[in-house]
């Protein structure tokens, strides 16, 4: 598996929380990317609770391509660590830090997703928050470097009535990649109403992830809030780990599979 893109339609179904919550449990080493257009420093101001970016992240990427270097032995010194361990490793990537940023990325993005896909082969898998799809659609470059491209929902017919609507704009783009990765749903709390089947049944997509509705457990990665006891070990982070473990494990079939046929094809 090399790299995995969340992304949504409108409102907040919750990308940046499963995001970080994939991120945290992955049984690989993992960067957590924000590439989200519409800066928010989510992760930085919530879960990591105000560290400093120290100048490093998407902007530190720009200004290096903008200069001639070859982002893909850069891109790892720009990242933070999400957690102590180094058992994985897991490293958050800041994303942008001003609201006019993005504009000027365009250029730069086919550079950043080389740079993200080809952390592959030092054994680091990227999970990208890519933020809303947006009336234009993602940056082709970044959605290029994608093995698996997931929209996050939530079950209400609110967050499902805006997918459809963007889902068209995902589905041109993700077709007019020169490899179309699968495009699955992360069903963010379901059963509120519809269940993740009614909602797969309805897209004809495959629901990969099915994220607990929990507000408390979900604020400790959201605001940074304190942890509950033993909350790496209870059920909403334990079924993130699980389906973490399921994700990866899928991915790395998927790619095994892409890789043998393109062998066959030679």
């Amino acid at each position: 598996m090399a790299v995995l893109l969340l992304t949504s339609a409108t409102g907040a179904p919750g990308v940046t929380t499963t995001a970080l919550g994939l991120a945290l449990t992955w049984p690989r080493h993992v960067l957590l990317a924000d590439c989200d257009r519409d800066p928010a420093q989510a992760v930085q101001a919530g879960y990591l609770r105000g560290l400093e970016h120290g100048g490093r992240g998407l902007v530190s990427l720009a200004h290096l391509h903008r200069d001639g270097a070859a982002l893909g032995p850069e891109v790892w010194r720009q990242t933070l660590p999400l957690t102590e361990s180094s058992e994985p490793e897991r490293r958050f990537l800041p994303g942008f830090t001003s609201a006019g940023s993005s504009r000027l990325f365009e250029h730069v993005w086919g550079a950043v997703g080389d740079a993200l896909a080809g952390l592959d082969a030092r054994g680091i898998d990227v999970v990208v928050d890519a933020g809303r799809i947006g009336v234009n659609g993602l940056p082709m470059g970044l959605l290029a470097a994608a093995d698996a491209v997931v929209l996050c929902v939530r079950s209400t017919l609110r967050s499902l009535a805006a997918a459809q609507i963007h889902l068209a704009t995902l589905g041109e783009q993700v077709r007019a990649l020169p490899t179309t990765p699968p495009v699955a749903l992360a069903v963010v709390g379901p059963g509120r109403p519809y269940s993740a089947a009614e909602i797969s049944a309805q897209f004809a997509m495959p629901c990969w992830l099915e994220p607990a509705w929990d507000p408390r457990a979900a604020e400790v990665l959201s605001d940074g809030a304190d942890e509950p006891r033993r909350f790496h070990e209870a059920g909403f982070m334990s079924r993130i780990r699980a389906e973490a473990k399921g994700l990866s494990e899928r991915m790395a079939r998927g790619r095994a599979h892409t890789a043998a046929v393109a062998g066959v094809a030679s």
